[in-house]
């Protein structure tokens, strides 16, 4: 088995719903997206996200999840390259 503990780095991201950027994190949680395995072992992600709050005060949304793009996507379940 191959593990791989990661995070994203960026300085903050774009609330889905109305595009406007955050930076103001609200917390953070532990995904664990399956993965294709690599050289004929299985692969765990580890994946800390980080929730964050809109800043836009007329967006419905009032928080949301960080999404790393070609890995991740909304309430999926499996990373890109396992689709």
């Amino acid at each position: 088995m191959v593990r791989v503990d990661a995070r994203c780095t960026a300085d903050g991201a774009a609330c889905p719903a109305c595009g406007v950027r955050s930076n103001q994190v609200r917390g953070s949680y532990l995904r664990f997206p399956a993965d294709v395995p690599s050289g004929g072992r299985s692969v765990v992600l580890q994946l800390r996200v980080r929730r964050f709050a809109c800043g836009n005060s007329g967006c419905a949304r009032r928080t949301f999840v960080e999404q790393i793009p070609g890995l991740t996507r909304r309430h999926s379940q499996r990373t890109d390259r396992l689709r």
